[in-house]
C-alpha cells in the first residue's frame, strides 16, 4: 500500500485531471478520509489505513453506496454496481481506476 503522504497529492491530481471537487480531506500519517464530488449528492467516498493495509472506496448516489471496493476480513473484494450487497473477492484497486469505473457507471445511468 502507498503512503498516506503519497496518496494526498494523488487525490488532488486525480480531481483535477477528472474536473471533479475535492470536498473533504483529512488524513494523519496513517489514515485518510477524503471525498471526490462528481456532484452535491454523487460521490466517491475514499478511506485509506495504512497500518491495516486498507483502502476503502465507494460510490454513493443521494446516500446510497451503489459501487464499492474494501478489505474485511483480510480480504478486498467488490461490491458490484448491479448488486452493491454482494461480497465478489478481487484485487485491490488503484484510487484512479476506481474514479474511472465510477464515472463509466455514471455514465450508464445518465449522471454523467
Amino acid at each position: 500500500m502507498q503512503r498516506i503522504e503519497d496518496i494526498v497529492p494523488a487525490i488532488h491530481d486525480i480531481a483535477e485531471r477528472y474536473g471533479l471537487k475535492l470536498r473533504h480531506i483529512d488524513f494523519t500519517d496513517i489514515t485518510l478520509i477524503a471525498r471526490i464530488d462528481f456532484s452535491f449528492e454523487v460521490f466517491v467516498q475514499i478511506y485509506a489505513n495504512t497500518k491495516k493495509d486498507k483502502l476503502n472506496m465507494s460510490l454513493v448516489v443521494a446516500e446510497d453506496r451503489i459501487y464499492g471496493i474494501d478489505k474485511e476480513g483480510g480480504f478486498y473484494h467488490e461490491h458490484p454496481f448491479r448488486n452493491p450487497s454482494l461480497h465478489i473477492e478481487t484485487k485491490q484497486m488503484s484510487i484512479e481506476d476506481f474514479v474511472m469505473n465510477s464515472l463509466e457507471i455514471l455514465k450508464k445511468i445518465n449522471l454523467m
